[in-house]
């Protein structure tokens, strides 16, 4: 698991607004939310922010605006006006300030801006809200986590794994603590739960590294072979394997599979970390 990837995908509150909902208003406003909703899904965020002002404009008093308003800070989010949104959302919450939807927005705004310590804030509001969140519990969760709080993380993590199951994050975050602790079979146990959930090279990448940490030479070698026949072009594997060789003085295997990890993509700074060419 990378120490730090909390937007694996975009995390909206898209609301259609209905009449049943909030009352009296009129088919115009109506009209445009549901343009703007349209346009929210096509990622058409400038048409959506002038779409969305024009429905606050109209009927500025109507009480669903702190959804509209949340909707535009997510929509300049996504334009890189952060400070436009960012005072967007406090207009929302101002209107509706026990709103976990905004305090959501608003943090996943805060943490693109690398203002981990405020993104925090609205993450541990909203989780005062309701405590059952599986976006915002893993999203705290990876935030302790790089803030090296494993005692918060273990917390967040315990309870997205024991709501969610089939939240691979909350098994790989776990992996993650248990190995910081020494608790290395612990450790292997929850990134297989997490690999089983989701398998992805991530996660697989992390596992074997901590097969050669703890010196399960034949082991790692058994899992990368087996994930470089499932996922062919991921470069990891081949650096990782070309790590092992040099581990076990195969100097030239490992030069080898340096030249075909820098081919596949990988980065080559990080390829001569793994695989340095001072090894004879």
């Amino acid at each position: 698991m990378k120490t730090f990837k909390p937007f694996h995908s975009l995390f909206f509150t898209i609301s259609l607004l209905f009449a049943s909902e909030i009352g009296a208003t009129s088919p115009k406003y109506l009209a445009l939310v549901d343009s703007a909703d349209n346009f929210i899904k096509k990622e058409q965020w400038m048409q959506a922010e002038h779409t969305i002002i024009s429905a606050l404009r109209l009927e500025p008093a109507n009480y669903t605006n702190s959804l509209l308003f949340s909707n535009l800070g997510v929509v300049r989010t996504e334009q890189g006006k952060y400070k436009d949104a960012l005072e967007a959302f406090s207009l929302g919450l101002s209107i509706a300030p026990d709103s976990k939807g905004i305090l959501n927005n608003r943090a996943r705004t805060f943490m693109l801006m690398n203002d981990y310590d405020r993104a925090m804030t609205d993450l541990s509001e909203s989780l005062r809200i309701d405590s059952i969140q599986e976006w915002t519990l893993q999203m705290r969760g990876l935030l302790r986590i790089n803030a090296k709080d494993t005692v918060g993380a273990r917390h967040d993590f315990l309870l997205l794994a024991k709501n969610f199951h089939r939240n691979d994050r909350a098994f790989a975050g776990l992996a993650k603590i248990s190995e910081w602790e020494g608790n290395y079979d612990d450790a292997l146990k929850y990134y297989n739960e997490a690999i089983i959930i989701n398998d992805e090279p991530e996660i697989r990448s992390e596992r074997i590294m901590l097969k050669i940490r703890t010196d399960k030479y034949s082991d790692a070698s058994r899992d990368i072979k087996e994930s470089i026949e499932k996922y062919p072009q991921e470069p990891v594997f081949y650096l990782l394997r070309g790590h092992l060789h040099r581990l076990n003085y195969r100097y030239d295997e490992a030069e080898a599979d340096k030249k075909i990890a820098i081919n596949k993509g990988a980065d080559p700074q990080i390829v001569e970390r793994f695989i340095p060419k001072s090894g004879k």
